[in-house]
């Protein structure tokens, strides 16, 4: 399981392959989880606003090993804020790739009178809900979430879609999810407060 993937197939409708979320937030929360995904692989460090590399060995994923060596190439720049930003541009077209490649969507391109727009269908709904159906289910039975999950769910909820989500969700839910969030290292609760600010910057601000 891959944090970006997940979060890809949570933010789009499996029947359509089109988003459920605002597109600057969904890409923040691509940016977000990319960067979590380092983290997980003890890659990266976080650090008042600061990525450190760790000098640990590359991702074997293409994706994540070329961010790697966009940061190693990149000494000047190493703010969160400012590599969220950058990411988050290109990050909904990444991942996409990464699950073409592994058989799990379709991009189907689709021509406008003033450009064109692309679906992503997936190849199976049923493994395209799954990320959907085994977070909603974690948190509403009260399960205790392993540090994949608690930046999953997460990320949904700073970026405005946990109704997309726990459609049902109440105050019971919010606080299972901030105790798993803060459960987590302080790398990644960097990670999911500063994607939170970059939403909310975004939302405020028109492109």
């Amino acid at each position: 399981m891959l944090l970006a993937n997940d979060f890809f197939h949570i933010v789009h409708d499996v029947g359509s392959g089109k988003l459920r979320l605002n597109a600057r937030a969904a890409g923040l929360g691509l940016a977000g989880a990319l960067l979590g995904e380092l983290i997980l692989n003890n890659n990266l460090h976080v650090a008042s606003g600061t990525l450190s590399l760790t000098g640990a060995q590359p991702p074997a994923d293409d994706l994540g090993y070329r961010i790697v060596r966009q940061l190693v190439a990149d000494q000047q720049s190493r703010s969160l804020r400012t590599w969220l930003a950058f990411l988050s541009q290109s990050a909904l077209e990444r991942v996409a790739v990464r699950l073409a490649r592994e058989g799990e969507i379709e991009p189907v391109k689709t021509r406008k009178l003033f450009g064109s727009s692309v679906r992503y269908l997936p190849v199976d709904p049923k493994v395209a809900a799954w990320p959907t159906d085994r977070l909603y289910g974690l948190v509403n039975r009260g399960d205790p979430l392993d540090f994949h999950d608690a930046m999953l769910a997460g990320l949904v909820a700073v970026t405005g879609f946990t109704k997309g989500v726990w459609w049902d969700g109440d105050a019971v839910t919010l606080r299972h999810i901030a105790a798993a969030v803060g459960s987590m290292p302080m790398s990644m609760r960097e990670v999911l407060a500063h994607t939170e600010a970059a939403v909310g910057d975004a939302t405020l601000s028109p492109r």
